[in-house]
């Protein structure tokens, strides 16, 4: 009878060193969402302020001054730590790789992806979203109808296409192909996976620290 490809019989140092670089960036990354998301929160009425009009939305983006458009520059780098991670992840999980090839590259394109859309969406808000803001206060009514128009054009194409529909697409379906692989390492990232679709941030710390905590173990055994 065919059995599956054996596992590597551990992963090597180097590859574990990669897994708790990867950790660390996961887990600031994580915390550094939470810190962002948390002030514009209570700043801006984030994210719910999303459903409100560019009458609304402009002049209360405007308000934040140059303080809140620095946090939006940080808020829209933050995904971008998600290429470093992952490419820590992915080469732990290349040692791994023998049931599924494969998979970790495939993890790797989708969080890069998911990054770069993620970043996208998010940018607009320090960039074309300000240059609307500082029009909007000079601008009569009909250039405010248009401006408006603008602004609704923007945030549904980088928005809701490309940083939520593109990027949170992705982004799941890379720690989808993440997380089942590790399932098949070790079973202390099942906690981590089962929350994964609850509250992403808590599943990229609880999944930053377990590669932070990797050691190097005892052989494994074959899979059947």
């Amino acid at each position: 009878m065919m059995t599956s490809p054996q596992l590597p019989m551990r992963p090597t140092a180097s590859s574990v060193r990669w897994a708790r670089a990867a950790g660390i960036v996961y887990v600031t990354g994580s915390v550094g969402f939470l810190a962002v998301f948390s002030w514009l929160a209570a700043a801006f009425g984030y994210p719910d302020v999303l459903d409100r009009s560019a009458a609304e939305v402009l002049p209360a983006l405007l308000s934040l001054g140059g303080t809140g458009r620095l946090v939006w520059a940080v808020y829209a780098i933050l995904p971008l730590l998600l290429i470093q991670a992952s490419v820590g992840a992915s080469e732990w999980l290349r040692d791994w790789d023998g049931r599924v090839p494969g998979a970790a590259r495939l993890g790797l394109a989708l969080q890069a992806v998911a990054a770069v859309a993620m970043t996208l969406g998010l940018a607009r808000w320090s960039t074309a979203n300000w240059i609307l803001v500082e029009s909007w206060g000079i601008a009569d009514s009909a250039q405010r109808v248009v401006l408006a128009a603008v602004f609704d054009a923007v945030n549904s194409f980088f928005g809701n296409a490309i940083g939520e529909f593109v990027g949170e697409l992705a982004l799941y379906s890379g720690f989808v192909a993440f997380a089942g692989m590790l399932r098949n390492v070790t079973p202390v990232v099942q906690p981590a996976a089962d929350i994964a679709n609850l509250l992403l941030p808590l599943f990229l710390i609880v999944f930053g620290v377990v590669l932070v905590r990797l050691r190097l173990g005892a052989p494994s055994e074959a899979v059947p």
